[in-house]
């Protein structure tokens, strides 16, 4: 097995405003990201009990995966919150940031798949209540899959943000 070889720097020098901006801006949002998130879950936890339908296992899957799409979120501020530590005085820490920005994609992804069972499931199992000729679908439901859509768009908000704070920029001061 071949070893990889990593050149470049390890570190790279910032002006201290632009260190203090990015530890700032990593703490706000993922301050902001981990409030949203649990803000959802107790939404979709509400909704989602009333959607219920005792002994409908498409129900209890959508009610499942609806709040666990919001885990990682959760876990996506927590590595944003955790991000400001790769800067160290004015040197931001290459390897560290981009590890973070690797979690958050492997976050988005997770976020993806876990809101798109919650959401199949929810749509499989008003497709089996319906008499086969039309959709009656209820505002719960639609409200269900609204909440499903705004974790989705936050965990775009989260891959996107953190990437942009995190990458590596030219020195500015």
């Amino acid at each position: 097995m071949a070893a990889r070889v990593v050149t470049g720097p390890a570190w790279l020098w910032l002006s201290a405003p632009r260190a203090q901006e990015l530890r700032t801006s990593c703490t706000r949002l993922g301050v902001a990201l981990i409030a949203a998130a649990v803000a959802l879950a107790l939404l979709l936890v509400a909704v989602g009990i009333s959607l219920s339908t005792p002994g409908n296992a498409l129900d209890a899957t959508a009610w499942i995966f609806g709040p666990v799409s919001v885990l990682p979120l959760v876990l996506a501020g927590a590595v944003l919150v955790n991000a400001r530590v790769h800067v160290r005085g004015e040197h931001l820490d290459l390897a560290g940031a981009r590890k973070a920005r690797r979690g958050l994609a492997v976050l988005c992804v997770c976020v993806l798949l876990s809101s798109g069972v919650a959401a199949g499931a929810r749509l499989s199992a008003i497709s089996l209540a319906s008499d086969g000729r039309s959709w009656s679908v209820s505002p719960a439901n639609w409200i269900y899959l609204l909440l499903l859509l705004v974790v989705v768009l936050l965990g775009g908000v989260a891959f996107v943000a953190g990437r942009t704070t995190l990458r590596p920029s030219t020195p500015t001061g």
